[in-house]
């Protein structure tokens, strides 16, 4: 009896060894027998049947993917990034189930038209098709971040599924990849500028967003050559680093690590350079009509850093007496510093709101130090709240030098100035701009003139002699900041920008401020009697 020739039907399933040689044919193989299991000699396939079985199987695969990808009924879904295979195909897959196609351009032109006007960080062409091509990941954070929920119409989940996803995209290109490339630097510096958090909570931390940019900035070889990129991205560098596009996100760079370093009172990691210079020239000589916007935003927010390096706003342990004629001299310097900035602005842009704003905000910086004591200057970092007013711990000097009466004054006025601009906005305008950048320089206006209210109408306190109560004008500010959150709510309901969950927050104002006059009113009724 001839011994059989060919595997069994289950050794041959399970991809394992059919011990043949010591069965005669017709019997059991020595696996089938040990597990009692029917032997039945496998059948001879030839090879293109298998091939032929394989690409079956993988049109299948391929067929369930896409409806994976195209399910909109549910907002769990895989996460594009974690796919190596037709990577870029499976992200555009997974926007096109959310936005169609139609609906991506006309928020291309939105973006172009608005918010890439107004805060005018970073060039997108209108060419969609060119986008995808080129720059998938990019364009799914501009159409995620920079637009509300109503203006991006789509279901809130679904909005909130894309804001999840995306940092789930940026985070498996720049971590679990390992990618560096200027798209990605830009879309890092998207998802910071008009950072957006879902319902659940936050979804990543804008700071260490802009850190990331900023290291990629450096290793793909954009920031200019005194700063030397990680070793493993040797061969990972921009081909055109002086292009105007690469000048133009290494300034936007410059604009959100400085922004940053004001909001945490830390020193700027990579502060103001000669690179930065050259690249700011070179924009003002050589860039579009919207670069002029950029540039002069990129001029005062140095001396902005300027400002914080002299009068030591991020050293926590840094004081400086408001009553001591020797820090007036650096403020004068300074002051002559924006006073400077403000007189070269080109004509097209000297009715500029934006630019207003960022005036009267460094003139705030420069005049916050009259207002510091040895213990208070961590009172002064976000969150903007009534419960960090340093109600008991601001300075009381025996009697106010002359300069320090001068300061006083124009601190609150230029914080007036902040808001009556902002509240002259368009409540379009203030969702365009940067919710990282511009919203909590408006906070802070607010929370110095609060602060500065406090500290004169202390009975006890000589900051009073120079400031009267009906100076500071809370009651028609608050209205202002009212109907400001008013409109801007009107345009984003469901609250999916955090601006309008950061201007909507301005509403402590008017219930504190009327506490806070009643107390008041008892303490001074008491001193009486």
């Amino acid at each position: 009896m001839k011994k059989r020739s060919r595997a069994c039907q289950e050794c041959h399933r399970l991809k394992i060894k059919c011990d043949l040689s010591t069965s005669p044919a017709g019997a059991a193989c020595e696996r089938c027998t040990r597990n009692n299991l029917e032997c039945v000699p496998s059948a001879p396939r030839l090879q293109r049947d298998r091939i032929s079985e394989l690409e079956a199987e993988v049109d299948e695969l391929k067929r369930t993917l896409r409806e994976q990808s195209s399910s909109t009924t549910t907002t769990s879904s895989i996460s594009p990034g974690s796919l190596l295979e037709d990577h870029d195909e499976l992200i555009l897959s997974f926007l096109d189930a959310r936005i169609p196609l139609g609906r991506q351009q006309d928020l291309l032109h939105l973006f172009t038209q608005e918010a890439g006007a107004t805060w005018p960080v970073i060039r997108l062409s209108t060419d969609l098709d060119q986008l995808r091509v080129k720059s998938p990941i990019l364009l799914l954070s501009v159409l995620t971040y920079t637009v509300t929920h109503n203006a991006q119409g789509t279901d809130l989940e679904i909005h909130d599924e894309l804001v999840r996803q995306t940092v789930h995209i940026l985070g498996e290109e720049v971590i679990g990849r390992g990618e560096r490339s200027l798209e990605l630097v830009q879309a890092l510096l998207v998802a910071s500028f008009w950072n957006k958090s879902t319902r659940r909570g936050a979804q990543g931390s804008c700071y260490q967003l802009i850190q990331l940019a900023a290291d990629m900035a450096v290793d793909i070889g954009i920031a200019g050559p005194s700063l030397q990129p990680s070793p493993v991205a040797f061969f990972s560098h921009h081909e055109d680093p002086t292009s105007l596009e690469a000048r133009r996100t290494w300034l936007a760079c410059f604009v959100a690590l400085a922004t940053s370093s004001f909001s945490m009172r830390r020193p700027n990691t990579i502060p103001w350079n000669p690179h930065h210079h050259e690249c700011l020239l070179a924009l003002e000589s050589g860039g579009d009509p919207s670069d002029v916007l950029l540039c002069q935003i990129v001029r005062i927010i140095q001396v902005m850093q300027e400002i914080h390096d002299q009068l030591g706003l991020c050293q926590i342990s840094a004081f400086l007496d408001g009553n001591d004629y020797a820090i007036y001299a650096a403020m004068d310097t300074l002051k002559s510093r924006v006073d400077m900035w403000a007189a070269q602005i080109p004509p097209d842009l000297t009715s500029s709101q934006l630019l207003k704003v960022l005036y009267h905000v460094a003139m705030v910086f420069l005049y916050e130090p009259i207002l510091h004591t040895p213990t208070n200057k961590a009172a002064f970092v976000p969150p903007f709240i009534p419960q960090r007013i340093p109600v008991k711990d601001f300075p009381k000097p025996a009697n106010v030098i002359f300069p320090l009466k001068i300061a006083l004054e124009s601190l609150v006025q230029n914080c007036h100035g902040v808001i009556d601009t902002v509240a002259g906005m368009g409540p379009s305008m203030v969702l365009d701009l940067s919710t990282f950048s511009f919203t909590p320089m408006v906070l802070y206006s607010l929370f110095m003139l609060v602060t500065v209210m406090v500290a004169a109408t202390d009975p006890t306190n000589t900051y009073g002699q120079c400031l009267p109560r009906d100076s500071f004008r809370i009651e028609e500010y608050g209205l202002k900041l009212r109907q400001l959150t008013s409109s801007v709510k009107a345009l984003d309901p469901t609250f999916s920008c955090y601006t309008t969950r950061m201007i909507d927050a301005t509403g402590w104002l008017e219930q504190w401020y009327i506490d806070y006059l009643a107390i008041l009113r008892r303490y001074e009724a008491n001193l009486a009697n």
